[in-house]
């Protein structure tokens, strides 16, 4: 054999060792892949997309909300602040507004959202 047909042979002999016919992997649940409803609607025990509900609270400036004592709370970045059944980590209670940036202030932007929590009893 040749030199020049040595790379060529050590190119196919991998080549040659793999499976022709790769075994089937898991079958997906069909649950998960379940096409949806012919009106489009998602099924029911899907929870709603955050974000789409508006909210009920008041809408406060960071400013104001310090001034009447509370603490704003960023999100975390996984909407767990604009749910309904949120509490704040340090009273437990409902938040009492969300803050909101007016064009007139100056200083960050919580580009998640930010609440205002009432201060711990």
């Amino acid at each position: 054999m040749k030199p020049r047909f040595l790379p060529l042979l050590v190119l196919a002999l991998p080549l040659s060792a793999c499976p022709k016919n790769p075994e089937p992997g898991p079958s997906a649940d069909p649950a998960q892949t379940a096409p949806l409803p012919d009106d489009g609607t998602p099924p029911a025990d899907s929870a709603p997309p955050l974000g789409d509900e508006p909210s009920d609270r008041p809408q406060l400036t960071a400013q104001e909300c310090e001034a009447k004592g509370g603490q704003v709370v960023g999100d975390i970045g996984d909407g767990a602040i604009h749910r309904p059944d949120y509490r704040c980590a340090d009273s437990g209670q409902a938040p009492v507004g969300d803050i909101v940036q007016r064009p007139s202030d100056d200083g960050p932007v919580a580009v998640e959202g930010s609440v205002c929590c009432p201060p711990a009893s």
